[in-house]
Parts: C-alpha cells; sequence; structure tokens
C-alpha cells in the first residue's frame, strides 16, 4: 500500500483498518459497507479517508490486503491453492486465479514455483 506523509492520528487509522481487514479476511461479505461499519465510519468518510491515504479504494485496499495475504500463506506451503483462496475470501478461485495474476504478475502455480523448496 503507497501510504502518503501522514500523521499519527493517520498512522492509528490505518493500523485500526489493517487489523479489521486481516480479523475478517476469511469473511466473503467483507465489502466497503461491512468495512465502514466495522470502522464506525460512513462509507463516504471512510472512502474519502483511504483514498486520501493510500491514492486506493476501499475495495482496492480490501483486495489487495487478501492477496499479499495469500502470497503468505501460499510461500508457508502448506495449503493448496484453492485451500488458500476460500481462506482469504475467495468464494469462485477463478476469480482469484485471475486477481493474483494481475497484482503479482504470476498465476498462484507460477508464483509457487519460484518458491524456494
Amino acid at each position: 500500500m503507497c501510504i502518503r506523509d501522514s500523521s499519527k492520528g493517520d498512522a492509528k487509522f490505518l493500523e485500526q483498518l489493517s487489523k479489521m481487514i486481516f480479523d475478517n479476511i476469511t469473511d466473503m461479505n467483507l465489502d466497503v459497507d461491512k468495512l465502514s461499519s466495522l470502522m464506525n465510519m460512513s462509507r463516504t468518510t471512510l472512502y474519502r479517508k483511504i483514498k486520501g491515504l493510500s491514492d486506493m479504494t476501499p475495495n482496492e485496499l480490501i483486495n489487495l490486503t487478501r492477496l499479499k495475504k495469500a502470497a503468505e500463506l501460499l510461500a508457508q506451503g502448506d495449503l493448496k491453492i484453492n485451500e488458500v483462496a476460500t481462506l482469504i475470501g475467495y468464494t469462485l478461485h477463478a476469480n482469484f486465479s485471475r486477481d493474483f495474476q494481475r497484482q503479482f504478475g504470476l498465476s498462484p502455480t507460477a508464483y509457487l514455483n519460484t518458491l524456494p523448496k
């Protein structure tokens, strides 16, 4: 996540936001509405705050967080690709593979093949 210069308050907000996303990462229904509720903010306020700090939309931030967690889980080598997709909240594994490839430039399988054995 590309964070612009931020104050202590912004840093605390981002820390709390990251915690909320990670705590709910398996929730397939995690979206802007749910995240704004968890953060006790209106949807509009949350959108503006995230966009102002990271130049990303809340949905982009949620997806990026999910995909980074997926890369971590895949690197651990304990889980299959479809298990990782489910753990990070994807209902359709094809969408997971597509999004993973867009983010990292490799399919999940190709990513696994680049990891040391």
